[in-house]
């Protein structure tokens, strides 16, 4: 494993409280040196005006493999999470068969190694098969390698269920991200959160009033947290055209009202991850009739464009927390924090980084996309922001638009 020393970056860490020009030394795909000019014999990676970032990691994607390899798969998913600038994804377990058994998850570990441009966290099922009847076995998932469980697609309508994958989170330390469907369902479960003593994460926030019931949790100081999309931080449905699919998602795009609420909350921390919900479908799919086309868009290589171009350079967000809610925030989530097992800008923490232009102006073009998919609802805009190099362990993955010859992730 080489060195590689990232020379005259601003060097940007909120968690660290790092935020000044500098050097980076990656050493044995550790940080070694932070700050300091470095002399030392290494690949060097030029930051000159460049945010360099703990890795990004985004806490909910579809990568679709087994069982769908023509919308997604490990390999081409992961190169485009490396083109969006995230070192790590978290992929969700509704693939064909669900991923409900240690084996699954495994196979998914081993698959990753082989063939995955970046670090890849599986989730796996809350219920068996997801079907929402009978939570799955949390300790051997967990020891397998699980990152989280999810049964994202849906809810776990039976409030029994419910409490008893709770229950069997919390004796097995198993983080729960939960499928938001109204409300409802958010008071149910913070309501269950309450009464066993263990946290819950709300994916895809949607709706102002699922909003207000996280922030009233998290002020009675209950383990809750929530995530926004890109395209529900950036659109509303005034801004679909008619008939489109590739505005079609679930949850749909809501008001205006709902979208400043979402921003509102990411602003004040209630919010605390940006997760694009990467949902790649095959081109002919998406193709179909609004009614019969399935609903979810592609995200992983706009992400950081969009929340630049609509939330920070508008003011709307500040830097720090832009990048904190695509690196400490989903790490707290998933609990991988302190130690080397989270990237950050400190000696001894693990050596994924990212490289981000806040100024670098692109125009999407999904056809050039890494991703199999095309279903993108920012097609054609004009963006400002973007990820200009990806490290893992101290090794680039993607340069100036360009996927390197992968290797074996650490």
């Amino acid at each position: 494993m080489s060195d590689l020393l990232v020379q005259g970056g601003r060097l940007f860490d909120p968690v660290s409280r790092v935020d000044g020009i500098g050097d980076l030394l990656i050493k044995d795909g550790q940080v070694a040196a932070v700050g300091e000019a470095v002399s030392v014999e290494a690949e060097v990676l030029g930051a000159r005006g460049l945010l360099v970032v703990p890795g990004l990691l985004d806490m909910h994607v579809h990568l679709r493999e087994p069982g769908q390899e023509h919308k997604e798969t490990i390999a081409s998913g992961t190169r485009a999470a490396a083109m969006g600038g995230f070192t790590a994804v978290a992929c969700e377990p509704n693939t064909s068969p669900p991923r409900d058994t240690a084996e699954r998850v495994a196979e998914v570990i081993e698959t990753a190694k082989r063939e995955a441009a970046i670090r890849v966290l599986p989730k796996c099922a809350i219920t068996v098969g997801q079907e929402g009847s009978e939570v799955t076995d949390f300790a051997a998932l967990r020891a397998a390698g699980a990152a989280a469980a999810s049964d994202d697609g849906f809810s776990v309508r039976d409030a029994g269920v419910m409490r008893d994958a709770l229950a069997a989170a919390k004796q097995t330390r198993m983080p729960l991200t939960l499928h938001v469907d109204g409300p409802e369902m958010v008071e149910r479960d913070i309501g269950l959160a309450a009464e066993l003593g263990w946290g819950v994460h709300f994916s895809h926030v949607s709706l102002a009033a699922e909003v207000e019931l996280i922030a009233e949790a998290r002020e009675r100081g209950l383990p809750v947290s929530g995530e926004a999309t890109p395209h529900h931080l950036a659109l509303c449905a005034d801004d679909a055209p008619m008939g489109d699919a590739n505005f079609k998602m679930n949850p749909p795009l809501r008001s205006a009202g709902d979208r400043d609420a979402l921003r509102t909350a990411l602003v004040e921390g209630v919010i605390c991850a940006i997760a694009s919900d990467h949902a790649p479908h095959a081109p002919d799919e998406k193709a179909r009739p609004f009614e019969e086309a399935p609903p979810g868009v592609i995200g992983l290589e706009t992400t950081v464009g969009v929340i630049w171009t609509d939330l920070v350079h508008t003011g709307l967000l500040a830097e720090r927390a832009a990048v904190r809610a695509m690196t400490a925030g989903p790490q707290e989530v998933l609990g991988m924090v302190g130690g080397s097992v989270s990237p950050a800008l400190r000696i001894g923490a693990r050596g994924d980084v990212t490289l981000l232009d806040p100024d670098h102006e692109w125009t999407v073009e999904p056809e050039r996309f890494e991703s199999k998919a095309r279903n993108c609802p920012f097609a054609g805009r004009r963006l400002r922001g973007r990820a200009v190099a990806t490290i893992v362990a101290g090794r680039a993955v993607m340069r100036e638009g360009s996927i390197l010859a992968p290797g074996a992730i650490e």
